[in-house]
């Protein structure tokens, strides 16, 4: 409904600014479900109405040397991209001129969506420093008017009684393709090894250093950096460091700040910087744990930089010891801003900010580990089985696998994206491929690049083998326990119809149609597929209700699955891991299964904990009425978590608003989580 309420606008402004709109625009987004047509709701617009909404909200005419506002950060933060406080286009087109001095007679200034994208801008007007050609793109700008408002807000700025600003419309064929045009264009170049031109990233990058207070370079209120990449470098280039050499903390928590500019072009990569800190924009820092090797203890190393700006959006930064052949590869997130002109975060969110540690491992056990995966996927005669992958990965690791952080985990996974088309050599090759891709995306989120690995993983799955000439296509299937096992894992990276479409796969072997019964799968792969269903946050809740129910028929006789507390705790829990509010299944169908689930009597006691557990998430509280259940079902259950030997936090949950700590979280996962991933809870 909220992408029909979009175009549905989107339509209306196109056809009530267009040269002869119409007197009124009705709007119409449908129903749901049975109410289709019913449930439809309707709007009318006038072009009185949108005129004042964009021109005035989106398009004002502003004086040059206007600048946005900064409220506070309330109501919509985040959908797709992040919201600033004033709409004002203009304003922030204002800043972005003043910000960004021309290069003579290099002049010109693009507008992609209606934001700045690149090119130059212009000092105080008296200098005469206008842009001389301005390019729209993006359907944006398709109403003519729009376009005329946008250069008027400029002729406003640079017009003069003694000389007239004349600027150059640049034609664009269309608004709405032209981006993709131009990807098209530009994987041809690549393909057919054609030139193209580059104007290099558009911001430098910084490592904060520190610097003595006594140092005759330091300044007060500056801010000691380090230029790893300036601005004009190549997307995918490496640039090496051979000057400063750094002292490197191995064995203890370190952490790098990062920073970014967009105004300062003349910095040199190795320049030592005292920057103002107007000139610089906060980057998301990383702390980390720096490895030496399984006996090298704590110590401090020499080091240089090596550093690479990625086209996925990520800066390598890569820090080379001066003696020997280690090498350790940092990972930042370039994309997400933290700090700029608006108030600092409260004192709070930078305190989570600074608890996710990770550790990195020397370059040179990563790619013994990645000679390790190729040789066994890839050699006819491999020296290690299959079967053995991941032991012989600890030891070239010097660390067992639950002692993995996230950042060698996505590494790995990498190195198991290259073989993955050899992964059906054998059922072994195939069952340890599962394993090893399932360990190492586990939770399918949290990582800044992990919807696209999940993403790339998904469309590994159904591409079908490539057959190679003389040889026959693999037979094997996809499937069995470690195939579900590994989608249980990674679940919560897929989107809503990517697990609609693993639930259609799976619902024919867990909710059988009358006379419908087909190949019933083995009883390891069926509790497997039903933890995988139940792990599925963002289905619809007529699904869940389904599955609750069939499951709650076999908790009624003995011997209950091993699989039927979890999936029952994973369906019906107040608060998700992952999953939206409205994935979150009504407290009256709870209130239904905690009826059954009461008259419950336990043989053993894993079956008791298990129990008692899902007791427990179905009656906790979440602190918002509409997915509570009725005091009367909280209070049965309190009496029967009194009455056992469980950990007191159980009972806190039920009582009052709390947190899961981490060793309850891994078992609503199901396991443990890599070390250093910090799951943060979703609001919406």
């Amino acid at each position: 409904q909220y992408g029909m309420l979009t175009q549905a606008c989107r339509s209306a402004k196109e056809a009530l600014l267009g040269p002869n709109p119409p007197e009124t625009y009705t709007t119409t987004v449908m129903g749901r479900g049975r109410q289709v047509v019913g449930g439809a709701q309707h709007a009318s617009l006038a072009p009185r109405d949108v005129r004042e909404i964009i021109f005035e909200g989106f398009l004002p005419l502003v004086p040059y040397d206007a600048e946005p506002s900064r409220g506070a950060r309330t109501g919509l933060h985040e959908m797709g991209l992040p919201y600033v406080s004033d709409p004002a286009i203009t304003r922030h087109l204002a800043t972005f001129l003043k910000r960004h001095p021309p290069d003579p007679p290099a002049l010109g200034a693009a507008l992609g969506a209606g934001l700045p994208a690149l090119g130059a801008g212009v000092p105080t007007p008296p200098h005469r420093g206008e842009p001389q050609a301005i390019l729209f793109n993006g359907g944006v700008f398709q109403p003519e008017a729009l376009r005329h408002q946008l250069v008027d807000a400029l002729r406003h700025w640079y017009d003069a009684p003694q000389q007239r600003w004349e600027l150059l419309v640049l034609s664009n064929p269309s608004l709405d393709l032209a981006v993709a045009w131009g990807a098209a264009h530009y994987g041809w170049l690549r393909h057919t090894g054609g030139r193209r031109i580059g104007g290099g990233i558009a911001r430098s990058y910084y490592v904060g250093v520190a610097a003595a207070s006594s140092s005759p370079e330091a300044q007060p209120g500056a801010t000691s950096v380090l230029c790893v990449v300036p601005q004009r470098l190549e997307e995918g280039k490496e640039i090496v460091l051979e000057k400063p050499e750094l002292e490197l903390a191995l064995g203890q928590p370190v952490l790098f700040p990062l920073y970014t500019s967009t105004v300062r072009s003349d910095d040199r990569a190795g320049d030592l910087l005292q920057v103002a800190p107007q000139q610089l924009l906060q980057l998301p820092p990383l702390h980390t744990i720096l490895r030496g090797g399984k006996r090298s203890g704590t110590k401090h190393v020499p080091v240089t930089l090596a550093a690479r700006s990625t086209e996925i959006g990520t800066l390598e930064l890569w820090c080379v010891a001066k003696e020997g052949d280690n090498r350790w590869r940092l990972e930042f997130n370039v994309r997400d801003i933290v700090k700029d002109d608006a108030p600092a975060a409260s004192a709070s969110e930078a305190g989570e900010g600074q608890t996710a540690i990770t550790d990195v491992w020397p370059e040179i056990q990563v790619q013994e580990a990645a000679r390790l995966i190729r040789d066994v996927y890839r050699l006819p005669d491999a020296p290690v089985a299959p079967q053995d992958l991941t032991k012989t990965l600890e030891l070239a690791l010097d660390a067992a696998r639950h002692d993995w952080p996230t950042g060698l985990c996505r590494r790995l996974w990498e190195f198991l994206a290259e073989v993955a088309e050899e992964r059906r050599r054998s059922p072994a090759h195939l069952s340890r491929w599962y394993h090893l891709a399932g360990y190492c995306l586990r939770p399918g989120f949290g990582d800044a690049l992990d919807r696209f690995r999940v993403e790339q993983l998904w469309k590994q799955m159904r591409t079908p083998p490539r057959t190679e000439p003389g040889r026959a296509a693999a037979r094997l299937v996809e499937g069995g326990a470690d195939y579900w096992i590994m989608w249980r894992r990674v679940a919560g990276g897929l989107n809503a119809s990517l697990q609609q479409s693993l639930y259609d796969r799976l619902r024919p072997a867990l909710l059988p149609g009358k006379g419908k019964a087909g190949v019933k799968p083995g009883a390891n792969e069926l509790a497997e597929m039903w933890r995988a269903a139940a792990s599925l946050e963002r289905l619809d809740v007529k699904h869940k209700e389904a599955m609750g129910a069939a499951l709650l028929k076999l908790l009624r006789r003995g011997p209950v699955p091993t699989y039927g507390f979890w999936a029952v705790t994973r369906l019906g829990a107040r608060v998700l891991l992952y999953g939206p509010l409205n994935a979150v299944i009504h407290h009256t169908l709870a209130e239904r299964w905690l009826e059954q689930l009461l008259a419950f009597e336990p043989t053993h006691e894993s079956e008791r904990l298990a129990w008692a557990f899902c007791l427990t998430q179905l009656a906790r509280r979440t602190g918002q009425r509409a997915l509570d259940v009725d005091d009367a079902y909280r209070d049965r259950v309190l009496a029967v978590l009194r009455s056992l030997s469980v950990p007191g936090h159980w009972i806190r949950m039920v009582e009052e608003v709390s947190e899961m700590d981490g060793e309850e979280q891994s078992q609503m996962f199901g396991e443990s989580l890599p070390i250093g991933l910090r799951l943060l809870r979703t609001e919406s």
